[in-house]
């Protein structure tokens, strides 16, 4: 039997949203039992008819979205600090938090601490691409501001692992985003991981920004920086390319009927793009799984949050990196 720890607290709908995914993913799954951090008399009320395999674990306060290493070790009756402490101290196999994404990299960090050989852990997110069924992994999308060559060779090591076991893609290649192809191209931190990463069949180059989503790049390597600018870029111009069709039916009577013959279309186009299918983003290189759902989450994506975190659990994800890099 699995344990995941919730952190309940600081979501933007609340616990009331969340407890619908733990709900509905612990109906479809005998095997899991949840543990619920945050307030006790609030969680209490969202599941007094039915406590079969959850439980609660009282913690009032919340995370706020930016804090240091030194004032979160402070924070140790807070619903994040307590349900990553229970991944530490193996009374949960993961955590998840629709919280502060800044709280859970430096909890994650301060906590459960990296993976000896690993300098920094980094954020991966799966991203939609052309082929539905082949998402694109991008590591790092903001856990770090910089990072040294070193770093994105494990990221490129981590990423691979995740792709392969998580998303079920066989032999993932992996690339360098840079403003160009050619070898040479990019920082200097990402030309020396270029030169670091030769030796890998399955590394094949650089990539540019346009061309990391067209199904042919499973794994994009880069530091946070530059990840993180171009998961907000892809997010808004999906938003505004979503708002210009919206605005283009709505242009005229002929417009509107030609919607009504392509509203399948559309429909189909959505599902494709929707980032809510995959769930959130999870920090790789410390000592245990951690997941972080968007902050925005409904019970639908903080559902697929839960199942990334139970499929890392089967997959024994910390492990296979552990392995990974002693035999590096």
């Amino acid at each position: 039997m699995s344990k995941i720890a919730v952190d309940m607290m600081g979501s933007d709908l609340g616990p009331s949203e969340l407890i619908k995914a733990v709900y509905k993913y612990r109906n479809d799954h005998k095997d899991i039992e949840f543990i619920l951090y945050g307030d006790e008399n609030e969680l209490s009320k969202l599941i007094i008819n039915d406590k079969d395999r959850l439980s609660i674990v009282d913690a009032k306060e919340v995370i706020p979205m930016e804090i240091d290493p030194l004032t979160f070790l402070r924070k140790k009756e807070s619903s994040l600090y307590k349900a990553i402490l229970a991944v530490k101290n193996n009374e949960a196999d993961a955590i998840i938090s629709a919280g502060s994404t800044g709280g859970l990299v430096v909890g994650a960090t301060v906590l459960l601490k990296n993976i000896d050989g690993i300098s920094r852990a980094g954020l991966c997110s799966p991203f939609p691409t052309l082929d539905y069924n082949k998402p694109a992994t991008i590591m790092d999308i903001g856990a770090n501001l910089t990072n040294t060559c070193e770093d994105l060779v494990s990221f490129a090591i981590m990423g691979r692992i995740y792709s392969e076991n998580v998303l079920k893609i066989k032999n993932p290649n992996v690339y360098l985003l840079s403003n160009g192809t050619e070898e040479g191209k990019g920082s200097k931190e990402a030309v020396e991981a270029y030169q670091l990463l030769k030796k890998y069949p399955w590394f094949k180059g650089n990539c540019e920004a346009r061309n990391a989503l067209d199904g042919n790049h499973d794994v994009v390597i880069t530091n946070g920086y530059a990840g993180n600018i171009f998961l907000k870029a892809t997010e808004g111009m999906g938003k505004n390319m979503s708002s210009l069709m919206k605005k283009a039916f709505k242009t005229n009577l002929l417009t509107k009927i030609g919607y009504l013959f392509a509203k399948k279309g559309f429909k189909q186009l959505s599902n494709h793009m929707d980032y809510k299918r995959f769930g959130g983003a999870i920090f790789l290189g410390t000592n245990g799984i951690v997941v972080k759902a968007h902050g925005n989450s409904d019970s639908y994506s903080f559902y697929h949050a839960l199942d990334v975190a139970n499929k890392m659990i089967e997959e024994k994800i910390v492990d296979k990196i552990k392995e990974q890099k002693v035999s590096e």
